[in-house]
C-alpha cells in the first residue's frame, strides 16, 4: 500500500505518543497519475532530436552541449505532493510525540520525479522528500522525461515526527532520456537493430559503435518498458557501466543516459547496477567530467537510483560528498570564506537532479544525520533557497527540492542533534524535579509545562553555520517568505512541514520555535491561509503546524484571535472526500480544545451548529478513529466548562447525549462532579 510522500502527525497534550513531525519521502504512486512515461518525456526528446540533427554523423568525442536546453522546459514538470516532503515530503498522522509529516518525500516535484520527489513530507514533523521530490499536488504533466526523487516526500509507517515527505519511491521528474534513433543511421540499418546486437556493439573496440550500441538501448528502453527486462536479462548492464570508464566523452554520455532509463521505475535493474559496481562508476565519472551532458544524465542516473531504499546508504557515502562538493556548493554560491574556491559553471538542470537525490536521500533514517553533519551542504541549500525569495523566484525548481530537504533533516531535530536547548531541558527538568519535591500538595499535575520552566531561552547565532541553520530565526523566516510568495503547493507544504517539525518535541524547543512563528515572525496568518488552500496536503501540514504551536499557553490569546476564525471553519464545512481528512480533522479538533479552553468567552461564539454537528458526525466516524477520539475530548471538554455546557444545550446536547457520543471519556468526567 503506498503512502502518501508527506507524513503528518499530531502533536497533542493528552496523546504521549501522537506523532507530530513529518518526513518528505519520494514515492512512485503520484508519478504513476501523472501522465505516460512517453508525455513526461517528450520535450527532452525533442531536444535531444534537436542536438542530433545538428551533427552529420556520430563523432568519435563529443563537446559540451547546449546547458539550458533540458532546463528551460522543466518548471512545472513535477505534480508531486508534499513531504510530508514530505520528506518535504510524505504525509500521515501518527501517535507519537513528533507529529508531522515528511517523511514523504522529498520531494515534492519531481519527486515524479516527483517529490520525493515530495512528499516524503512527518507529533508532526516532517521529512521531505522529493523529497524525491513528490509534488504533492498534482499539476499538469509537461511533456519531459522524468527523473528520480522528496519531498516531500514514503510506504513506511508514521513515525513520531511528521516527508517527505520522503520511503516513497519516487524516480526523478524527468526520470528518463531519449535519443534519436538517427544515432545508428550512418552504418548500421537501424530497422534491423535489435537489443542483443546493441549489446554486441557495446563490446567493439571502436567508440564510435560502443556510442552506437548504447544510443540505441538509451532509446529502446525510453520507449519500450520490457526492454529494460531484455538488456537485464542479456548482462547489458554489466557492458554499460563498464563504459562509463571510457575515455570518449559520446561513449560516456551514451551509457550513462542508457543506464538512467533502464534503472527508471525498476527495482529490479537499480540493484543490478549497484551490483556491478554501477554507484561507484558513475560517482567517479562524475567527479572527474566537465561536460554539461554527461553531468546531466549521470546527476539523472543518481536520482532514479536514490528512490530505492536498498541503495540509500550506499549512494549516501559514495554520491553525497561529489553532489555537495561538485555541484550543491559550486552551484549556490555559499562560501565559507576558508579558500577560494572557483567558482564552478553549474547547469541548472544538473543542480536540479542533484537536489532531487538528496532530497529523496534525505528522507532516509541513515542518512540525515550523515547530511547534516556534511560540511557546507545545509549552508549551502539554506543560501540558494535565501538567494531565489530575495530575487523573487519562490517557484524556481530546485526550491522546491531545497526545501524538502531541510524539512526532511529538521525531522526529529530535537532528539537527535544535541543543540542548545538540550542542556537548557535538563536544567528544567531539574528545577521541575526541585519544586515537586517541596510541594507535598501540589494541586497541579504531575507533568511538566513547557511554558513554565523558567529557564532563560538561548540567544541565537548571529553567524549560523550546518545543523544550527536548520531551528535559526532566519530559516523560519524563509520558510514564512515562502509560504507568502510560492505558488507551489509541495514547497507550500515542505515549509509548513519544516515548521511542523521544529513545533512537534515536547521541550523548550518546541516552546521557543512556536513563539518565534507566531509572535517574533508574526507568522499566524500565513500560516491559517494554508488552511483555505485547494490542496488536501497544504491544509493538513498547515493544520497540523497550527495544532502543535496550540499547545503552548503563551500563544493562545494570540492564536485565539488570528486562526480561531479559520479552524472552525474548517470544522464546519470540510467534507471527508480526500485522503487527509481525518488527519486535518483531528488536527483542528485538538487546536480549537486548546484555544477554546484558554478563552472560553471569546470561544462560544465559533461553536456554531454546523460546527458542532460535524463533530458529532466525527465522534461516529468509525473510518477515521484518531479524528473520533479527537472529537469526543473536544465534546468533553467543552461540556466540562460551565460557560460553554450553556451553549451546547441551547444546541440540543443534554447529559445523555454526551454520554452516548464521548463514551468513556465522558462518563469518567462526569463521575467527578
Amino acid at each position: 500500500m503506498l503512502h502518501s510522500p508527506l507524513k503528518t502527525a499530531l502533536a497533542y497534550e493528552c496523546f504521549q505518543d501522537q506523532a507530530s513531525s513529518t518526513l518528505a519521502l519520494p514515492s512512485d504512486h503520484k508519478l504513476k497519475t501523472k501522465g505516460t512515461g512517453k508525455q513526461r518525456v517528450q520535450e527532452q526528446v525533442m531536444m535531444t532530436v534537436k542536438r542530433q540533427k545538428q551533427k552529420s554523423s556520430v563523432s568519435s568525442s563529443v563537446g559540451h552541449s547546449n546547458r539550458g536546453s533540458m532546463y528551460d522546459g522543466l518548471a512545472d514538470g513535477y505534480g508531486y505532493g508534499t513531504s510530508r516532503g514530505s520528506y518535504y515530503a510524505k504525509t500521515q498522522t501518527g501517535n507519537s510525540n513528533w507529529g508531522y509529516p515528511p517523511p514523504r518525500g522529498t520531494l515534492r516535484k519531481a519527486h515524479g520525479g516527483g517529490r520525493a520527489e515530495h512528499k516524503a513530507t512527518l507529533n508532526r514533523q516532517s521529512i521531505y522528500s522529493s523529497c524525491s521530490t513528490q509534488q504533492g499536488t498534482s499539476r499538469t504533466s509537461k511533456k519531459v522525461p522524468a527523473r528520480a526523487l522528496s519531498c516531500p516526500s514514503s510506504n513506511k509507517p508514521d513515525v513520531v515526527y511528521a516527508q517527505p515527505v520522503m520511503s516513497c519511491k519516487q524516480d526523478g521528474v524527468y526520470g528518463q532520456a531519449q535519443s534519436s534513433s538517427k544515432i545508428c543511421g550512418d552504418e548500421i540499418d537501424a530497422g534491423t537493430m535489435t537489443i542483443q546486437k546493441a549489446i554486441q556493439l557495446l563490446c567493439s573496440s571502436d567508440d564510435k559503435y560502443q556510442a552506437m550500441g548504447a544510443y540505441y538501448l538509451q532509446h529502446t528502453c525510453f520507449q519500450d518498458e520490457s526492454a529494460k527486462q531484455e538488456v537485464y536479462r542479456l548482462g547489458g548492464i554489466a557492458k554499460l557501466v563498464e563504459l562509463l570508464r571510457s575515455q570518449n566523452q559520446n561513449v560516456q554520455r551514451a551509457a550513462a543516459g542508457a543506464l538512467r532509463n533502464l534503472v527508471f521505475k525498476n527495482p529490479t535493474n537499480k540493484i543490478e547496477t549497484r551490483r556491478q559496481n554501477g554507484i561507484r562508476e558513475c560517482v567517479s565519472l562524475l567527479r572527474r567530467t566537465g561536460n554539461t551532458e554527461i553531468q546531466k544524465q549521470l546527476t539523472g542516473l543518481l536520482w532514479n537510483l536514490s528512490s530505492t531504499d536498498e541503495l540509500k546508504e550506499e549512494l549516501i557515502q559514495e554520491a553525497l560528498p561529489v553532489l555537495t562538493d561538485c555541484v550543491i556548493i559550486p552551484f549556490s554560491g555559499w562560501s565559507d570564506g576558508s579558500c577560494n574556491r572557483t567558482r564552478e559553471i553549474i547547469d541548472p538542470e544538473v543542480f536540479f537532479n542533484a537536489t532531487g537525490c538528496l532530497r529523496n536521500l534525505s528522507s532516509a533514517d541513515m542518512g540525515r544525520q550523515t547530511m547534516r553533519n556534511y560540511p557546507g551542504l545545509i549552508d549551502a541549500v539554506m543560501t540558494y533557497t535565501q538567494n531565489c525569495v530575495a530575487s523573487s523566484r519562490p517557484d524556481d525548481k530546485s526550491v522546491e527540492n531545497c526545501i524538502c530537504i531541510l524539512h526532511n533533516l529538521s525531522y526529529r531535530l530535537d532528539a537527535e542533534v544535541p543543540n542548545k536547548y538540550t542542556q537548557l531541558n535538563h536544567m528544567a527538568r531539574s528545577v521541575y524535579m526541585d519544586k515537586t519535591l517541596t510541594g507535598c500538595f501540589n494541586s497541579r499535575s504531575g507533568k511538566m509545562e513547557n511554558d513554565e520552566y523558567g529557564v532563560p531561552l538561548p540567544e541565537e547565532d548571529f553567524k549560523p553555520k550546518g545543523p544550527s541553520w536548520l531551528y535559526h530565526s532566519d530559516a523560519i523566516r524563509t520558510y514564512l517568505s515562502l509560504m507568502d510568495q510560492s505558488k507551489k503547493d509541495a514547497t507550500l507544504e515542505a515549509c509548513a512541514g519544516a515548521l511542523q517539525n521544529l513545533t512537534a518535541s515536547r521541550g523548550l524547543m518546541s516552546n521557543a520555535m512556536s513563539q518565534m512563528i507566531g509572535l517574533k515572525e508574526k507568522g499566524l496568518p500565513r500560516i491559517a491561509r494554508l488552511l483555505q488552500s485547494n490542496s488536501s496536503e497544504v491544509v493538513r501540514s498547515g493544520a497540523s503546524l497550527l495544532s502543535n504551536m496550540s499547545r503552548h499557553p503563551v500563544l493562545h490569546k494570540t492564536m485565539a484571535h488570528q486562526v480561531l476564525p479559520d479552524v472552525s471553519r474548517l470544522l464546519s464545512f470540510q467534507s471527508g472526500n480526500t485522503s487527509s481528512y481525518g488527519e486535518i480533522m483531528t488536527s483542528a479538533c485538538y487546536t480549537l480544545r486548546n484555544l477554546i479552553m484558554s478563552n472560553p468567552h471569546l470561544g462560544k461564539s465559533y461553536l456554531s451548529s454546523n460546527l458542532l454537528n460535524n463533530v458529532v458526525s466525527l465522534c461516529r466516524n468509525g473510518s477515521c478513529p484518531k479524528a473520533a477520539e479527537a472529537a469526543r475530548l473536544l465534546l468533553t471538554d467543552l461540556w466540562s466548562n460551565r460557560e460553554l455546557q450553556n451553549v451546547l444545550k441551547q444546541q440540543g446536547f443534554d447529559k445523555n447525549m454526551m454520554g452516548s457520543l464521548a463514551g468513556t471519556t465522558f462518563r469518567t468526567l462526569s463521575s467527578r462532579f
